[in-house]
């Protein structure tokens, strides 16, 4: 390679590698940043949402049970009410009519002290009085001594007996109670069953003893309260068919709905009309079962738990089911049910919303950061490509006007990059120019040096010498 080679040779140009530039790098950086974020972040929101969601909805259903099992146990507060305040009016009649009674043996225990009657003919009369007085329903007294010999009694097969192994068909010892009550307190109430004077069937009652002390007699009688017990039953059971009605219209969570069912598995009443019809199916019977098992025994507490509903479809088998108890002697089950499905629907809404906004957002992120990069990148591409050109001799610095204008590092980059451009095409400029002027001098002195080379050879100079030969001899 000749001198000239070397001074007029231009840099070979680097070779370009198949990568991604720095514009599309950056751009990749942001959507990774932006994917990751939004992924976790939606994640995160998704999850905590899903949660206080199905929170906030088990709470509605469980403010829906609690209030219907308030709304129930008032209900039968009523009805158990209104069964204490008959029974104590009825208590309250077994005590005035029995205040005549001791006033009649009072009188008549004054005309024994008078002298009027003897002794057995005052007790004889009162027993008399005893065995025939009558009140309400044909209700009775009867009169037993403390040993409970029977000694004024309407009923013939008890008359003049001794009773005092007699017991009521719960095995009850009916009068025994009694006298112990009566030496304690001197009167007081007792309950036991017995059989009406037609031989009816032994029905609840409750009695009124007292204990007459100038002749040592234990006096009572009692009224039938199996009327009350029936009239609490037929309310309680409008109660049923009122709740029936009043839970049809009550709706939660889809197709939740309130039920009320009897320690036996019976159902009460329901809010959905078909739950009566299922609950026969031996499959419902082992979930009312399950409920029941875990129903508790005190009223106030819910127990929620997950049962495979047999009165449901098949893609709403599992059920969250809550259970509590009603106070007093009622003892019903309320059960409110509503499909897991139905609990987790607006979280998982949700979650299909957020997931949508995250997919826009990392969208709209994503194009803005490719628009933002490229604005950042674009002057370095162009850098990048000045350079290319400054390498290959086809460095043009009007093609860093854009990027100069910039006021920040980019563009005083370009701007440094421009001028050192200039400055080196000017340089390489100037040394062309003087490597053509230094080849033109070395041209000339090459040929003054072959001049002289021919000039001196033996040829040139015999040549010449023939030459002046040739002169001289013309002339």
């Amino acid at each position: 390679m000749g001198e000239d080679d070397v001074l007029t040779a231009k840099p070979e140009t680097p070779r370009r590698h198949s990568r991604l530039n720095l514009s599309w790098r950056i751009s990749l950086l942001i959507a990774v940043l932006l994917f990751v974020s939004a992924i976790a972040s939606t994640t995160f929101a998704v999850n905590s949402v899903r949660v206080q969601l199905y929170a906030q909805s088990n709470e509605a259903v469980g403010n829906v049970h609690a209030s219907v099992a308030a709304l129930v146990q008032a209900e039968f507060d009523g009805i158990d009410s209104y069964r204490e305040q008959t029974l104590e009016r009825r208590k309250q009649t077994l005590r005035d009519v029995a205040a005549p009674l001791v006033v009649a043996l009072d009188e008549l225990r004054a005309s024994e002290q008078a002298g009027e009657l003897t002794k057995e003919q005052a007790q004889t009369r009162a027993k008399t009085l005893l065995k025939t007085v009558r009140f309400a329903d044909n209700d009775y007294f009867f009169t037993y001594d403390l040993d409970l010999n029977a000694i004024a009694h309407p009923d013939e097969r008890f008359q003049g007996s001794n009773l005092t192994d007699l017991r009521d068909p719960d095995g009850k010892y009916v009068l025994r109670e009694a006298r112990d009550l009566v030496l304690k307190q001197g009167s007081g109430y007792t309950y036991y069953r017995w059989e009406r004077l037609n031989g009816a069937e032994p029905s609840p009652k409750v009695g009124y003893v007292f204990l007459y002390e100038p002749w040592e007699w234990m006096i009572g009688t009692g009224v039938y309260v199996d009327d009350i017990e029936a009239d609490v039953d037929r309310r309680i059971e409008e109660l049923g068919s009122s709740l029936a009605n009043h839970f049809e219209e009550i709706s939660f969570n889809g197709n939740g709905f309130v039920s009320i069912i009897d320690r036996s598995g019976d159902v009460i009443a329901s809010g959905a009309p078909d739950l009566a019809y299922h609950a026969a199916t031996p499959e419902a019977k082992r979930a009312f079962a399950a409920i029941l098992s875990e129903a508790p025994a005190e009223p106030g507490i819910e127990v929620e738990q997950t049962i495979s509903a047999p009165w449901a479809n098949g893609s709403q088998k599992a059920w969250s089911v809550r259970v509590s108890t009603t106070g007093g002697d009622l003892d019903w089950v309320v059960v409110s049910a509503v499909p897991k499905a139905n609990l987790e629907a607006p979280g998982r809404t949700l979650a299909r919303n957020l997931t949508v906004l995250a997919i826009v957002v990392l969208t709209i992120g994503l194009a803005l950061g490719v628009f933002v990069s490229r604005r950042i990148t674009k002057p370095v591409d162009d850098i990048t490509r000045a350079a290319r050109d400054l390498a290959a001799g086809s460095f043009d610095p009007t093609s860093l006007e854009a990027a100069s204008r910039r006021s920040d590092e980019v563009g005083d980059l370009a701007r440094t990059f421009q001028t050192m451009g200039t400055e080196i095409i000017e340089r390489e400029r100037r040394l062309r120019d003087q490597v053509e002027k230094l080849s033109v001098q070395i041209d000339r002195a090459k040929v003054a040096a072959e001049v002289q080379e021919i000039t001196e050879s033996d040829y040139f100079q015999r040549l010449k010498s023939r030459s002046r030969e040739l002169r001289d001899r013309d002339g």
